[in-house]
Formats: C-alpha cells, sequence, structure tokens
C-alpha cells in the first residue's frame, strides 16, 4: 500500500526544477506576447495531437506511418486494421479526458480509458471475428491493492498545493508504470494520463506539448528503466522516484526547447526575418526573447502610449517623430516629451540627424532598476547564443 505522506518527502524542489518552471513560464508569455493568428494556433494544436498519438502507439509497438496517423485524425481515411483503429481509439481516449477537465483523477476516469483504448478497440475491430479470441475479451477490472493505491495517489494529486503540477504530472505518469494495469497499453493510460493533468492545470502550453515524442526519442532508457521498474534493493523508493521526476523533467525541457524553436520560427515569418540587416535581425532575437517584458512594466514608468511607441520601434527596426504623430494622432512636442523620456531611461536612441533624426532600440545601456530584465542583461548573459555584433 502506498502512504501518502510517501510521496511528501520524496520529490527535492531543486535549482533543475526551477529552471525548467522559469522556462515554461516564459515560453507561455512569449506564445501570448507574438500573437499567433487562431488558424495558426489551431493547426498547431492539430499537429502536436497527431505526434501525441503517433508516439504513444510507436511506444506500445503498434507501428503505423506518421501521415496515416493525420488522415486518420482528420477524418481523410476510416481505420482499417488493428494498429490504425488503436489510432482512432487514442484519439478518442484523448478527446474523452480533454472534455473532462472540470473532473478530478478518479478510477471512473481509468475504467473509462480502459473501454475505450481496449474493449471497444476488439469490439469494433474489423478484423474480429467468431474464431478470433479477442472479439470475446471480457471487460479487466484492477486487482484490489492497486486500486486502493490509484485511490490513494488520486486523492494525493487532487489535493495536493505544495508540488507544480509539472511534478505532479511525471509522479502520476511513473506511479501508473510501477503499478500491474491491466493486460495492455499501459504507458498509453501513463500518458493520456498525464497530458489530462498538464491540461487540467493549464500546463500543456494550448495543447502543443508532445511528451509522447521525448519518450519514443529516449525510448531505450525509458523502457528498460522505467516500465520494467529496476527495483536495485541500494535504492528506496523515494530514491526511484526521484530518478523518475529527475529523468521527466529534462525530457520536458527537451520538449519546452522545441517549442521555444517553433515558436521562433513563425515569430520570424510575421517579421520578415530572412529580409533584415543583420542589425535589425539583432534587434528582432531580442524582441522574440523580451519583447513581452514590455507587458510587465510598471505604468508608472511607461504610459500605455509609451509602451506602443515601443512595439514599433521593435518591429520596424527605428522610427521618427513625424510618423508618430501621425500614428497617434496627437502634437509633436508631446511625442518628443516621449522620446526624452524613453531616452532617459535608454530604452531608444537616436540615429542620424536633422530631418533624418530617428529613433532605434537600445540594446546597450540601463540605468532604472525597474526595467533591468527587459534591458540588456539579457543581451549580455546570452551575447555569445545570438552572436550579436552590438554597433
Amino acid at each position: 500500500m502506498i502512504l501518502i505522506n510517501k510521496y511528501e518527502a520524496a520529490i527535492n524542489i531543486d535549482e533543475a526544477f526551477l529552471k525548467y518552471q522559469h522556462q515554461y513560464e516564459e515560453l507561455k508569455k512569449i506564445f501570448s506576447f507574438i500573437d499567433l493568428p487562431e488558424s495558426i494556433i489551431e493547426n498547431e494544436q492539430q499537429n502536436s495531437s497527431i505526434l501525441r498519438n503517433y508516439y504513444a502507439n510507436a511506444l506500445d509497438h503498434n507501428l503505423i506511418d506518421v501521415k496515416t496517423v493525420k488522415y486518420i485524425l482528420n477524418k481523410n481515411i476510416r481505420p482499417t486494421g488493428g494498429n490504425e483503429k488503436a489510432v482512432y481509439q487514442y484519439f478518442l481516449a484523448e478527446q474523452y479526458l480533454f472534455n473532462n477537465t472540470q473532473q478530478p483523477l478518479s478510477l471512473a476516469l481509468i475504467y473509462q480509458l480502459h473501454k475505450i483504448l481496449i474493449s471497444d478497440l476488439y469490439i469494433q475491430n474489423p478484423e474480429s471475428n467468431i474464431f478470433n479470441v479477442n472479439s470475446f475479451v471480457q471487460p479487466e477490472k484492477l486487482h484490489d491493492e492497486t486500486e486502493l493505491e490509484l485511490e490513494n495517489l488520486f486523492d494525493f494529486l487532487n489535493d495536493d498545493n505544495e508540488f507544480h503540477p509539472i511534478i505532479q504530472s511525471w509522479m502520476l505518469h511513473f506511479k501508473i508504470l510501477t503499478l500491474p494495469m491491466f493486460s495492455e497499453s499501459k504507458n498509453k493510460f501513463a500518458s493520456l494520463l498525464q497530458s489530462f493533468w498538464l491540461r487540467k492545470n493549464d500546463m500543456d502550453l494550448n495543447g502543443l506539448l508532445s511528451l509522447e515524442h521525448e519518450l519514443y526519442i529516449k525510448k531505450n532508457e525509458y523502457l528498460t528503466y522505467f516500465l520494467e521498474y529496476k527495483n536495485e534493493e541500494n535504492l528506496s523508493h523515494e530514491q526511484h522516484l526521484n530518478e523518475q521526476i529527475s529523468f521527466g523533467l529534462k525530457l520536458h525541457a527537451n520538449q519546452l526547447t522545441r517549442l521555444h524553436q517553433l515558436l521562433q520560427t513563425y515569430f520570424r515569418k510575421q517579421v520578415d526575418y530572412d529580409k533584415l540587416t543583420s542589425r535589425q535581425k539583432n534587434i528582432m532575437n531580442f524582441v522574440f526573447e523580451r519583447g513581452y517584458k514590455l507587458k510587465e512594466i510598471d505604468d508608472s514608468i511607461l504610459n500605455k502610449r509609451q509602451k506602443l511607441i515601443m512595439y514599433i520601434i521593435q518591429h520596424r527596426g527605428f522610427v521618427s517623430t513625424k510618423e508618430l504623430v501621425s500614428e497617434f494622432e496627437c502634437n509633436r512636442k508631446t511625442i518628443q516629451r516621449d522620446f526624452m523620456h524613453l531616452l532617459d531611461l535608454n530604452l531608444v536612441k537616436v540615429i542620424g540627424q536633422g530631418s533624418a533624426l530617428k529613433y532605434s532600440l537600445n540594446l546597450d545601456n540601463h540605468k532604472k532598476e525597474a526595467i533591468n530584465d527587459y534591458q540588456s542583461k539579457y543581451i549580455k548573459d546570452t551575447e555569445e547564443n545570438l552572436e550579436i555584433d552590438f554597433e
């Protein structure tokens, strides 16, 4: 029997997790900041659903090419055969869970997943016939001890306010793997319930996470260590759980890095990145990584119009007073006062002179404590990565 207090002492919130949590929070803000069209978001959500399905079935040895998975989920073709039907049933199981995120974790969810993933698969499989024993698979019942352990785990997670949802999701995933469950599809149960928990807690980046992809890449380590659950005598339950969480968090970080690259690709399309000069590309790299910080600057430091001026400068590279007078339909002195304030904060710098005078984003200096995170601290810390050549 699993005692709840075993979980309470099992996980250490270390610097690695704090880094991953920060990585997720920043990515979520970047996602909001770049403001992707709804059609693109829906397309990427669909792509992520396809990937989750494809890799979960690949882990379960239902090998089928990703194009076929896409056609099945898009309803371009009807699933035929056991493997294709398994793909469709996984899709139905995920839909069921995502439509019930208001519900707590429960045994009822487990048995409904069993019905969709296993019972319905065999009943509706066109290859089944009276000579096929799979046609007559009886509904499975979990052992009483397994039910009790799951109930304890679910009660703990449903009421826990100490651990972060990302850590909770990996606790859930790996506990499912270590329990005697049903005769098949154990890793699918683990993946689906983890996705459900992350969606329930708004930690799946608007449906874009596909952790099954990372699990598949580390398939050998995942299958041999976690599915078989090597139980060395010199490792306690808590040490096993810590190793599992550590492994899961690394996979989580890899997935966030992939999503970061995906969002950066879309952002660069928005600003015609390939057509920009080297200097403008540097500015756009900075904007992508820290543009969202403008929303967080206190209104007592930058008013709404001044923030809008900064957004315009970021996306155009530079702007003149005359252009902004027309843009905001206000007098020249007002815009000039705004620029004097932005210059004082070292957010912008002057380029050119006379009638050719313009204002550009300043990446070099900072003075005011409240905008340090928005300013060049990022540039200094990541100068080598971005290969910025300051002018």
